[in-house]
């Protein structure tokens, strides 16, 4: 049974999780990112190494209900799940992702309590040691790192370009430890004082830096600019596919684009998917896909006849391993009406447009896109060109990924853009976030993004990450903006997740140190305080 020390700490490690959890979109309490940890160090005092990991599992698990409570909701409305169901894989997902924030706290807790290094330097960098890992192993689910939370705090984030978004992530945790160490007097007072003027002088430094760095991109001269039509279709998640729906929804594209033409635009922009006909680049189909190939060649002739190129997203066949399959495309089709360039989606949606390891889960779970089965990944990144800009493209949940967006600026990208069909999720806080994290892509290269959604939110994010140009969800219509960009070279451009693999080094060193060569704990008659005997014990 649980004591009421122990009601206490889950209570205090619960309010932990619904705080971080509650600093992310669309909640936005984005301040309680730099105290939520606080309970959570306070309940972990004088605990084992055991039972620290069970309750960072239960911050964890908290803050990530909270982040994620909308992944029932296109389980139900479009898988037809029943909602008291469609929890369960929201709950499973929330664990995973749990397990990380235990193994970083645990972590960060080892080796301080082992080798007395104070926790106000393991923690930030088991942490983000971690956050790294999530975003490759064991299926890619970098979702709401701690980073994107400071997402609307412009000035402070823009040392990103050195960093990522794992350096802010860092830095957030180490705010937490300094509030925790300070206000609780934990550690000896040296370690407290030395701590606190660190951490006052770094904000202080980085806030002045991206002042500065925001002040200098805006007064710096563009090298370019680009007048970009971005097209919210508006279609209806229910009716998309719906073969009988097909001339409704090209029409809405059509009616748009032509209007958007005669407002001067040199580029048009429809959303991920926008086409829902199989596109082909060479206009090979087979006699059963007649109207496909219809569709495909009046959308050619479409950008002919208005003189504007047009960037688009569409399905279209693969062959893998002599099994038929789908890519998730995009296009650009040329103001002359051909088709100059496409980019095949390379991070793909787990369960959403792929099953991990198949042969074992396929058995228990479907996917949830409707329409082709299994999408093949792509496999290398292509730019399109136009007029001067060079275009890096993002399809969907691809914009959550540091160094695929960064390899393509690193390839000579200077605007990227992000086609999206965020309709599976209503009004929750899905579309939100995935925006949130898109800001972060522009702060770590930056380069401008032009994101584009089905039923929004479509932006214009500037190199700064401000977020302008923004449309409500749910909204017909077509958005003109001027996209600038400027000859900037990001550290995080050209050295990529140098400072997260550093912080995995030095966090597996700490470890084997800890576990190897372990110094003895702190005599009792010079304790401090009992979480400095607790730093003691294994």
């Amino acid at each position: 049974m649980f004591s009421s020390t122990n009601m206490s700490r889950a209570a205090l490690v619960i309010a932990s999780g619904l705080a971080v959890g509650l600093a992310f979109p669309k909640f936005d309490y984005n301040l309680l990112a730099w105290i939520g940890f606080v309970p959570l160090f306070y309940a972990l005092e004088g605990e084992n190494l055991r039972r620290v990991f069970g309750w960072a599992f239960l911050q964890g698990f908290a803050a990530n209900v909270v982040a994620l409570y909308w992944i029932p909701i296109p389980l139900h409305d479009f898988a037809d799940v029943r909602m008291g169901l469609a929890i369960i894989p929201m709950l499973l997902l929330a664990a995973v992702v749990a397990i990380f924030t235990a193994i970083a706290i645990w972590a960060g807790e080892f080796v301080a309590r082992r080798s007395r290094i104070p926790t106000v330097m393991t923690m930030p960098i088991a942490w983000t040691a971690v956050e790294w890992i999530r975003t490759y192993f064991p299926v890619a689910f970098p979702w709401n790192l701690l980073g994107y939370s400071a997402y609307r705090n412009l000035d402070l984030i823009q040392f990103a370009e050195f960093t990522g978004v794992y350096g802010v992530s860092a830095l957030i945790i180490l705010f937490n430890v300094v509030v925790y160490l300070v206000i609780f007097r934990r550690e000896n007072h040296r370690v407290q004082i030395a701590s606190l003027v660190a951490l006052t002088t770094l904000m202080m430094i980085l806030v002045g830096f991206g002042a500065w760095r925001i002040d200098n991109l805006k007064g710096a001269p563009p090298e370019g600019s680009l007048k970009v039509a971005m097209v919210q279709g508006n279609i209806p998640q229910s009716l998309k596919w719906n073969p009988e729906f097909l001339p409704r929804s090209y029409g809405v594209y059509q009616d748009e684009s032509v209007a958007a033409a005669k407002r001067g635009a040199d580029l048009i922009v429809w959303p991920e998917a926008a086409a829902t006909f199989l596109f082909e680049p060479d206009n090979q189909y087979p006699a059963e896909l007649a109207n496909d190939a219809a569709y495909r060649s009046a959308l050619l002739a479409m950008a002919q006849r208005i003189g504007d190129p047009i960037l688009f997203g569409a399905p279209a066949l693969a062959q893998k391993d002599g099994h038929l399959g789908f890519y998730n495309r995009a296009y650009l089709v040329s103001a002359n009406g051909e088709v100059t360039g496409h980019y095949d989606k390379m991070r793909l949606v787990p369960f959403g447009e792929y099953v991990p390891a198949r042969p074992i889960l396929g058995f228990f779970v479907n996917r949830i896109v409707e329409g082709f089965g299994d999408l093949v990944p792509g496999e290398q990144q292509t730019l399109f060109s136009v007029k001067d800009a060079t275009l890096g493209i993002l399809i969907c949940y691809e914009s959550i990924f540091p160094d695929l967006t960064r390899r393509a600026v690193k390839l000579g990208a200077n605007v990227l853009v992000n086609i999206t069909n965020d309709a599976w999720y209503g009004e929750s806080s899905a579309p939100y976030q995935v925006l949130a994290m898109a800001a972060m892509r522009s702060v770590e290269t930056k380069v401008p993004m032009v994101r584009v959604a089905n039923t929004g939110i479509s932006a214009i994010i500037q190199p700064s990450g401000e977020i302008t140009a923004r449309t409500p969800l749910f909204k017909r219509g077509t958005e003109i903006e001027d996209v600038h960009w400027r000859r900037v070279r990001t550290v995080y451009t050209i050295v990529g997740d140098l400072f997260s693999e550093v912080c995995f080094v030095l966090t597996l060193i700490g470890l084997v140190i800890a576990w190897r060569w372990p110094r003895p704990p702190v005599p009792i008659d010079v304790v401090a305080s009992p979480a400095l005997h607790a730093n003691g014990r294994a």
